[in-house]
């Protein structure tokens, strides 16, 4: 029987690319071309992509072999999942891999926006010290409150240490029902958590329901003294929207990790925006998350050699 065909069409760490031969043929590519990857999957039993190969449904009828989809990482809104279900092709991936990571670069991004951590670092670079140090007076975290918007795996971890670490009280809102939480936080409607919280934490799935969740009209509802951190995906901001809000003074502040485009192109709005934190979509990109992330490969072995996969989508999981 001829040993399946693995194409591996984004960065994978060697040891993940051996696990992967020791059951198949596998084919790295180097930032494949439409025409390249769609050639290299005609005859391919399994497919591994990141964060920017699209798998359409239009790859997926063109590779009439493959069995599995491996995404490693946490989203899956660049792979076709509703084609692949068509086909009975398994979508494995990681959605556990980056909560801590993610987590903690959360916190850090709404300390370093709050205690104006690049503007002091950037005054005393330049010989500003004593106007830098009169400047500045900052919130403690303690008089905060965190709203999240989204309380999955992510979501819970930022409301757990900004709860028990820093003192914060959390408002949450999500669409389903999150039950038990092992620390103290509010549900409550859209709305009121826009009105009430001191800082908002994005941490939802990109669909049609939450892209361009925050626009002209949700800004316009929260405190100008708020700060808005965003670590899920680029368009569920409207980033112009954003930008002009900053620019008002409607807004005190915001961290963007990731970018509608990306890398964002140089008229972006936020490149030029006051007061916000621009970071290279790099919340998951510590040692330990993109190492679980490239455990995705033991999940595509698991459908190649049959045996049930840890981590396979189905319609409704986030």
């Amino acid at each position: 029987m001829d040993r399946p065909l693995i194409v591996v069409a984004e960065s994978y760490d060697d040891r993940a690319v051996e696990k992967l031969r020791t059951v198949g043929e596998v084919r790295v590519l180097d930032r494949p071309s439409r025409t390249d990857l769609h050639a290299a999957v005609r005859d391919a039993d399994a497919l591994l992509v990141r964060t920017y190969t699209p798998v359409t449904a239009e790859m997926i009828a063109a590779a009439p072999r493959l069995r599995v989809i491996g995404r490693g990482g946490v989203g899956l809104e660049n792979v076709d999942t509703a084609a692949a279900a068509a086909r009975g092709i398994a979508v494995v991936y990681t959605p556990a891999a980056a909560t801590r990571a993610v987590a903690e670069l959360t916190i850090g991004l709404i300390l370093a926006l709050e205690r104006r951590i690049a503007y002091a670092d950037a005054e005393v670079r330049a010989f500003r010290f004593a106007q830098a140090r009169d400047a500045l007076r900052c919130r403690e975290l303690h008089e905060l409150t965190l709203g999240i918007v989204g309380m999955g795996r992510i979501g819970r971890e930022v409301g757990r240490i900004a709860h028990v670490g820093f003192g914060m009280p959390v408002l949450y809102t999500d669409i389903v029902e999150i039950g038990w939480l092992d620390f103290v936080a509010t549900p409550v409607t859209k709305a009121r958590l826009w009105s009430e919280a001191d800082v908002i934490s994005l941490h939802v799935p990109l669909t049609a329901q939450t892209e361009r969740l925050i626009n002209a009209d949700t800004l316009a509802q929260m405190k100008p003294t708020a700060l808005l951190v965003n670590m899920c995906r680029g368009r569920v901001v409207d980033a112009a929207a954003l930008a002009t809000a900053l620019r008002a003074g409607r807004l005190a502040g915001a961290a963007i990790d990731v970018f509608d485009l990306e890398p964002p192109p140089p008229d972006h709005p936020l490149l030029s925006a006051p007061n916000v934190l621009l970071s290279p979509h790099a919340a998951a990109r510590t040692h330990a998350g993109l190492a679980r992330m490239n455990d995705c490969v033991d999940d595509v072995i698991a459908v190649l050699t049959g045996r049930t996969p840890s981590y396979a989508f189905t319609a409704g999981s986030t």
